[in-house]
């Protein structure tokens, strides 16, 4: 359906503005996420999209396939196949106060979020990213892009990370949070419990790496036999005692003491992918 939207208490724009807390998400397994590349993206990877809010004047460039979806008739069971999607035309005025990020907001969309578990991940076969306490969603999404482009086989993020599926670290993301497994609230004593009930039954298991931002082997050179699971903590601090005893690796610098947690995992992503392909940097 194609419809008019009068005001801020249209039940749309205040579920928009629900979304924004991540309580909300959680109780409706919803998200919500603002600008025309995200919705596009979404639309690439077959998100389930539900509600789209739209400035009157862009309607005409949304993706053709939500266009002729929220025109067509609605099935008896739309409902249970996810297939309802309602668009809603707004003024300026009325989405950006809907939107998390204010000023020049063109659309906002929202839909379910992607169910992705630790069985997802192929952690025995491929490089995953294990971010602990990350705090900025900015630099949560930046990873998650990272992975994406350079082929990883999954984000897992600790119960102190920021949200990777809240607005900001889905606008850094640009959308890839729907192309790669994004596991959220998973402990260090989880992760380990999980690998070492794998050796016990014999099973591959990944080489544990810590990025460190003081000391630890040039990620250059460093050499795996099988996946790894490469920890990135926050840019201060590092990651947590919880890691000691793990492999150390880090990334030479010629002058400051360290570098964007965003930074540095998009460079483990690339130095990880480039040692796993052969490709000796060419």
């Amino acid at each position: 359906m194609i419809r008019d939207i009068a005001g801020r208490q249209n039940h749309s724009v205040k579920l928009a503005r629900k979304l924004l807390k991540k309580k909300h998400r959680r109780e409706r397994g919803l998200l919500v996420c603002e600008g025309m590349d995200l919705l596009v993206a979404a639309v690439e990877a077959e998100a389930q999209i539900r509600e789209v809010l739209a400035r009157s004047d862009l309607v005409a460039e949304l993706p053709r396939d939500l266009l002729e979806l929220a025109s067509s008739e609605r099935p008896p069971d739309a409902a249970v196949s996810g297939t309802v999607l309602d668009i809603g035309v707004c003024d300026r005025e009325t989405l950006e106060y809907a939107s998390a990020l204010g000023g020049a907001v063109d659309v906002i969309f929202m839909c379910a979020e992607p169910l992705w578990s630790l069985d997802d991940v192929a952690m025995a076969e491929g490089v995953t990213l294990f971010l602990d306490g990350v705090g900025d969603p900015g630099n949560v999404g930046t990873v998650i892009r990272s992975a994406v482009a350079f082929g990883l086989a999954g984000v897992i993020c600790s119960p102190g990370t920021a949200d990777p599926f809240g607005p900001k670290a889905m606008r850094a993301g640009m959308g890839a949070q729907f192309s790669v497994p994004v596991v959220t609230e998973v402990s260090v004593s989880d992760l380990k419990a999980r690998l070492a009930a794998a050796a016990g039954r014999k099973e591959s298991v990944p080489e544990l790496w810590v990025a460190d931002p003081h000391e630890g082997e040039d990620i250059r050179a460093a050499q795996a036999a099988g996946g790894m699971v490469v920890v990135l903590g926050t840019e201060r601090k590092g990651p947590s005692s919880e890691w000691s005893g793990c492999r150390r690796v880090s990334i030479p610098q010629h002058s400051l003491e360290s570098i964007n947690v965003a930074m540095a995992g998009t460079i483990f992503a690339y130095e990880s992918y480039r040692l796993r392909s052969g490709s000796g940097g060419k």
